[in-house]
């Protein structure tokens, strides 16, 4: 539902096929008619191409890895 309210406020100058496939594809899963993962890809992709959405990079490992103190390595080294 909250993408189907998604497009429906969307501006109507800047609808096109795209919009129009996606809020099909919304409306035929809310009704049952669709798989909710036909309506995802859908919708993700007419957001990916309006920019309402866009792939970032994963981050680094080193800055999403573990966190290790000083007093860790300190003791890691003693042990």
């Amino acid at each position: 539902m909250d993408a189907i309210e998604f497009l429906e406020e969307w501006p109507v100058e800047r609808r096109g096929l795209l919009h129009a496939a996606a809020s099909d594809a919304c409306y035929s899963a809310y009704d049952g008619r669709k798989s909710v993962e036909a309506a995802n890809k859908a919708f993700t992709t007419w957001a990916r191409r309006v920019a309402v959405i866009e792939d970032l990079p994963a981050a680094p490992r080193w800055m999403t890895g573990p966190k290790i103190s000083k007093i860790d390595h300190l003791l890691d080294s003693q042990g």
